[in-house]
């Protein structure tokens, strides 16, 4: 589901060119996949973590209202104040340079949340989408309704970046995170609003293009398994890619969970990272957070955490 260039391994970070070609994929397509992000040994010890806070609090883990299926999670700072088991990737060196040069000198953690897709039986839909016999539901989004504010200040024009390790294996036949490849210069070209609408800061800057980016111009909508009807995007690309592989995007990239029909369970820790400023956008922040600075004042003070 790749071009050749899109994918790496992380001992690419050895070659003296790596770098300058990881940055220049994610400039044209808006991420990146760095495959050996974690080794099993870290993969197997954030698991083990986790399922030892399950364990230990299992209210903490029940199951959110979702439709038809069922995916469970915890957010940090909470999470964090109850384990260790993600400390050492919030700053991982397979992707913290990386970050550091699409973001800027002075980039910061500002999220952090573990995600468990369960096991699902719904049948998919008659209307198959985009070829993937299996898929129950897309939900696309560009992230926090789309803002781009600050998005300028660096010429991948990201507002933030979202990393989401996949702590099990992942092909067609589960669970996975599903992009759009969208270049910088794409991103800068299109219609943007400061209509207030976002949710996530009062009249930010956002792209506004949902009721057309992307849409099949021959079959434009879509409803998925669960009964919710939404424009049929096309031009995805599936990221299938084993335990440790890490998924590096543009927050203002479209993206969703391609939920399927599976008897297999899907982990993953997602992690966000941007600017402290500009304060008033509250992208790249959870629902409790007005500010980067808050976020982090709220977490435990640990060496690795930062």
């Amino acid at each position: 589901m790749f071009s050749r260039d899109i994918r790496f391994d992380a001992a690419s970070f050895q070659r003296s060119d790596a770098m300058d070609e990881m940055l220049r994929c994610f400039a044209e397509n808006g991420y990146v996949v760095v495959e050996g992000a974690l080794s099993p040994e870290e993969v197997a010890a954030i698991n083990d973590g986790i399922d030892a806070d399950v364990a230990a609090h299992p209210k903490e883990w029940e199951p959110g209202p979702r439709p038809g299926h069922v995916a469970v999670g915890c957010r940090a700072p909470e999470l964090m104040h109850r384990t260790e088991a993600l400390d050492g990737v919030v700053h991982h060196p397979s992707v913290a340079p990386l970050v550091r040069r699409i973001l800027g000198e002075g980039v910061q953690f500002s999220s952090l949340s573990f995600l468990r897709r369960e096991v699902c039986a719904a049948d998919p839909p008659e209307d198959i989408d985009g070829g993937d016999p299996l898929c129950l539901s897309r939900q696309w989004h560009r992230e926090y309704n789309g803002i781009v504010e600050g998005a300028d200040r660096n010429e991948f024009f990201a507002p933030a970046i979202q990393v989401i390790y996949y702590l099990d294996d992942v092909d067609a036949g589960s669970h996975c995170t599903s992009l759009i490849p969208e270049s910088a210069e794409t991103k800068r070209q299109l219609p943007k609003t400061r209509d207030g609408k976002s949710g996530w800061g009062e009249d930010v800057l956002r792209i506004a293009d949902g009721e057309t980016a992307y849409v099949d111009p021959d079959k434009p909508m879509w409803t998925d398994s669960f009964g919710r009807t939404n424009p049929r995007r096309i031009g995805r690309v599936d990221v299938h890619a084993p335990a440790g592989s890490a998924v590096m995007f543009n927050i203002a990239s479209y993206h969703c969970g391609t939920v399927r029909q599976t008897q297999r369970i899907r982990r993953t820790a997602h992690l966000m990272y941007r600017h402290p400023d500009p304060i008033f956008s509250r992208h790249a922040l959870g629902p409790d957070w007005e500010s980067v600075a808050a976020f982090r004042a709220a977490l435990p003070k640990r060496s690795a955490i930062g």
